[in-house]
């Protein structure tokens, strides 16, 4: 019996160490056009996060989504709200039938590609919540690893 009870505390224990940190969720709930300039932040950004971290993570994922701006509320946003996998901490604060966008905050994110050295587009994604950070997620179309203003977190 004890060796059993080994090997199963040994699989969960491997299990939660081969953890490749990747939330299968879509983070865009919108998509926007960020300024020139913002387009410049982020790659500026995501090339210091990649003097520092470039090492630790190597050339996967290909993209890092990069916090861009915030964004304010506007209008039609409710249904995008709705019908997001990840705007949990909105609802949760202010519910399904009385919502107040007080307490919303979007954040603008733009794609960047690590081996071109550029944001993909002029096109970003807006998101309420975000993954954690260093983690892999999906924003829109793309698959991307989440570093916020690219500030090491670890």
């Amino acid at each position: 019996m004890k060796p059993i009870i080994l090997i199963c505390i040994c699989l969960t224990i491997v299990g939660c160490a081969a953890s490749d940190g990747f939330d299968n969720r879509n983070f865009a709930i919108d998509t926007y056009s960020p300024t020139p300039n913002e387009i410049q932040l982020a790659e500026r950004r995501a090339r210091n996060y990649l003097d520092r971290n470039g090492a630790r993570f190597g050339p996967e994922p290909r993209y890092l989504a990069v916090e861009t701006s915030s964004l304010f509320p506007y209008g039609g946003l409710y249904p995008k709200l709705i019908n997001s996998e990840t705007t949990a901490s909105f609802f949760a604060n202010n519910g399904l039938q009385s919502y107040s966008y007080s307490n919303l905050v979007l954040t603008g994110v733009t794609i960047y590609d690590t081996k071109t050295g550029h944001a993909v587009g002029n096109q970003g994604y807006v998101s309420v919540d975000t993954p954690n950070p260093g983690e892999v997620a999906r924003f829109g179309d793309y698959t991307a690893r989440w570093i916020g203003t690219g500030r090491s977190f670890f």
